[in-house]
């Protein structure tokens, strides 16, 4: 049942979330509405919305908004699927293999640091500017970061857990499964909600290869003819299918990993 208190602050913690947008749009609304800023800058929430609904009816560059969001998350999920499952697998292996983490450490840490649109070229000149293209180019952003989550979790398993494992008669694999993978788990959860953010970081640049479809292409063809409404609308779009995203696998966190919250209260 739950006290007064717990009501409490709950209710206290929903009011502190919906403040800062709260406040964000007010301060929006005031530097459109004012003049402190040009509408090619900074249009007014008014017009950001008139343009959603005008997507909403009638598409953009003559493709219903569906059919965009469609094509997104299509990209998204195809990538962000292999990508989180590859990395996941290549960081326990170089977790538990000495010779796995010396043959992937150099690859892994030079391509690390390069930022996605610095490959954009090579992958224009390797695949082409179809959809493998766009999808490579997530995919290996979502598997780096699931790679170090992964190994990162599994390389700090307690070592008394394993061995006391052992002890009882444990094999290997029953070791991975009730001693490892537990410990990795909140490590690869919590890297399933940054390369999420990544991965939709990664989609406007993905989409600078080609392509008539998707919240990318909106956002960067309605900037390249000053149509700043539209780039906020779709910006906005591409922000709450993220956050919705992030919101699920948080929610997805808590119940998998069940354990560490009891541990932690």
């Amino acid at each position: 049942m739950k006290t007064p208190r717990y009501r409490s602050r709950t209710c206290l913690r929903a009011g502190l979330v919906l403040a800062s947008p709260v406040a964000l749009l007010l301060l929006w609304w005031a530097a459109a509405g004012l003049g402190w800023v040009r509408p090619i800058i900074l249009p007014s929430p008014d017009a950001v919305l008139a343009s959603f609904l005008d997507m909403l009816r009638h598409g953009y560059s003559g493709v219903p908004l569906w059919t965009h969001l469609a094509a997104s998350a299509g990209r998204v999920g195809v990538a962000f699927a292999t990508g989180a499952v590859l990395g996941v697998a290549l960081g326990l292996l170089r977790a538990r293999s000495g010779v796995a983490d010396a043959l992937l450490l150099v690859p892994a840490e030079v391509l690390r640091p390069i930022p996605p649109l610095g490959l954009v070229p090579l992958f224009i000149l390797w695949f082409g500017i179809g959809e493998l293209s766009k999808v490579l180019l997530i995919l290996l952003s979502v598997l780096l970061i699931m790679m170090v989550s992964a190994q990162a979790g599994a390389a700090g398993a307690s070592l008394d857990a394993i061995r006391a494992a052992r002890s009882l008669g444990a094999g290997r694999l029953q070791v991975f499964r009730h001693v490892i993978l537990p410990s990795a788990l909140p490590q690869i959860m919590t890297g399933l909600r940054v390369a999420m953010g990544a991965a939709l970081s990664i989609l406007v640049a993905s989409e600078l290869l080609g392509g008539d479809k998707g919240l990318g292409f909106i956002v960067l063809d309605a900037a390249n003819f000053f149509r700043t409404p539209y780039v906020f609308a779709g910006v906005l779009l591409i922000g709450a299918f993220g956050m919705a995203a992030d919101r699920l696998f948080a929610w997805l966190g808590r119940r998998i990993v069940h354990w560490q919250r009891q541990a932690d209260t």
